[in-house]
């Protein structure tokens, strides 16, 4: 099967967010611990950020692509609707 390009394109963003955010959960388990130096600490918390950052971006972008689709979706459903009753009319 021959996939699109959009089909190529959300699968490395899923694989990209699920490997952030597996990531950060390995990062906060890291902070939680506890035992680290001041500069391990924070080095780590700067990562998370910079993960859960990448992880937002990833997520809006997917939100973003939803919208955009549902609003498609019911504007194709509206035009189907109106050639429905323009039909009916002709009648």
């Amino acid at each position: 099967m021959v996939e699109t390009t959009e089909q190529q394109g959300a699968k490395p963003a899923a694989k990209s967010f699920e490997n952030a955010f597996a990531s950060l959960e390995e990062v906060v388990r890291k902070l939680e611990g506890g035992g680290l130096s001041l500069d391990e600490a924070t080095n780590l918390f700067e990562s998370g950020m910079k993960l859960a950052t990448k992880c937002n971006e990833i997520l809006s972008s997917a939100e973003l692509k939803i919208t955009r689709l549902q609003a498609n979706f019911a504007e194709q459903m509206n035009l189907v609707q109106d050639d429905d009753d323009s039909e009916d009319e002709d009648a």
